[in-house]
């Protein structure tokens, strides 16, 4: 079953709904905290190659009046940076705290080079004392036939971008993969069975990628147009000459690629699935034993 990788997903809130009701209705400024995990993309540990230790003094940030901490594991290494900061809102905080992080985590990463990535992030409202939580979704492990048949040669090349869709970092690599997917849907002969010509985004794919909040308008569009639509994300992504152009969206933006991109790696899936399907029925019965 396909799932969605999505870190920029909606706030969970973590306490009862009067608290976060309550804070959803006040409009003034308080203090929030705001707390990042981190996570090292090469080891998928949730700690960053930086030596950190208890009781660091908090540092200043951006806005006036925002500071953030430094946050070890058990093993000496950065986990968490914690942001306390004023904001109208549990959005506000995050939308903020984040503005100030991603460009410190690009000055650290260019000192020291190593890979540096936000896991997740939790957000308190002091005042109301509501909190909320959002942190990759762990799925629970599927069976499968581990005699199932390899991919025909014909078909691999396509199955490994949608290999590398799936093993994306972010959402940038991920919907240039995976539109690399779809474009080859519509015109690569290893993909003839897909039905690529007669499909069409429905509400299922819409929520399931969570693509059903986006304004676009995306329900019923064919292949073609969503193509079309996802054209001017993939050519931002990559230069006239083919080199990779740099991403620096803001949350929100992030947000709105990270849904694209789910929306174009569930479709490239469901169209894989469809050549599989369609071989299948095509295949020739197996040949019975002589004297059977």
């Amino acid at each position: 079953m396909w799932i969605p990788y999505d870190l920029r997903a909606s706030l969970k809130g973590e306490t009862d709904r009067e608290t976060l009701r309550l804070s959803r209705a006040d409009g003034q400024p308080r203090q929030f905290l705001v707390g990042f995990f981190l996570r090292n993309p090469v080891t998928q540990a949730w700690e960053l190659d930086l030596a950190a230790e208890d009781g660091l003094p908090e540092l200043p940030a951006v806005p006036a009046g925002a500071s953030f901490s430094i946050c070890p594991n058990e093993a000496g290494k950065l986990a968490e940076v914690i942001y306390r900061l004023p904001a109208r809102s549990a959005t506000e905080a995050l939308e903020l705290a984040h503005a100030d992080l991603q460009p410190r985590l690009l000055a650290w990463l260019a000192r020291v080079g190593r890979g540096m990535a936000i896991a997740g992030w939790r957000v308190a409202d002091m005042t109301h004392r509501a909190r909320w939580r959002s942190t990759p979704f762990r799925p629970s492990a599927m069976s499968l036939d581990f005699a199932l048949a390899p991919v025909d040669r014909d078909l691999a090349p396509v199955v490994e971008l949608f290999q590398r869709a799936r093993n994306a970092p972010d959402p940038a690599s991920r919907l240039l993969a995976a539109f690399a997917v779809l474009s080859a849907a519509v015109g690569h002969p290893a993909m003839a069975g897909s039905g690529a010509a007669t499909l069409s985004i429905t509400q299922d794919m819409l929520i399931h990628s969570g693509a059903i909040v986006l304004p676009d308008p995306l329900m019923g569009i064919a292949l073609a147009d969503l193509i079309a639509l996802l054209r001017p994300e993939h050519d931002r992504l990559v230069g006239r000459d083919g080199v990779l152009l740099p991403v620096l969206d803001d949350l929100a933006g992030q947000k709105r690629l990270s849904l694209l991109a789910n929306l174009a790696d569930l479709v490239a899936h469901r169209l894989i699935q469809a050549e599989l399907a369609a071989r299948h029925r095509d295949a020739p019965a197996p040949a019975m034993a002589a004297g059977a």
